[in-house]
């Protein structure tokens, strides 16, 4: 009888769960007041560095990046960087573009200047030879059509001739 009434007691009254959240509610608020606690004296001794008049300590300076060669180096090596992260393309990239756009423009120059600087004479013989292309491309286009065509067409001519 011992044992069943131990465990209905357990049931009707678990006294560790009460026990636990009161004893983890004590140890937040006491976490908190020594929290505040710090912050407050913290907040005092820095009031009182203030107040008096001791000199500092202070990390040296690099004199490397102290220079004033390295900060503009460093300045341009920034600049440089965001604007290759931006438009994508190296500075190398965009010279080459440059050279080739260069290249062209002045190739298109020369064809334009060639074009006007030749006689008319000159201008005579490129027109001829473009009109013998132009006849010679025609006349391959209608070899080269269907053989069927090619022999129907010569039966009408023979048919003509005889008639």
């Amino acid at each position: 009888m011992g044992v069943t009434h131990g465990k209905k007691r357990d049931l009707q009254h678990p006294p560790e769960t009460h026990l636990n959240v009161s004893v983890m509610q004590i140890q937040k608020l006491e976490q908190q007041n020594r929290y505040w606690e710090l912050q407050a004296s913290l907040s005092q001794l820095q009031s009182e560095e203030e107040n008096s008049n001791l000199i500092r300590p202070q990390k040296p300076l690099n004199p490397l990046t102290a220079s004033k060669s390295h900060q503009e180096l460093h300045n341009e090596l920034r600049m440089t960087h965001n604007r290759v992260h931006q438009e994508g393309k190296t500075e190398l990239q965009r010279a080459l573009e440059k050279r080739r756009w260069e290249q062209r423009v002045k190739a298109s120059r020369d064809q334009e200047e060639a074009k006007r600087s030749r006689s008319p004479f000159h201008q005579e013989l490129l027109k001829r030879q473009q009109r013998l292309e132009k006849f010679e491309r025609d006349k391959g286009q209608q070899r080269e059509g269907p053989e069927f065509l090619r022999v129907k067409e010569r039966l009408r001519r023979t048919a003509v001739l005889d008639a």
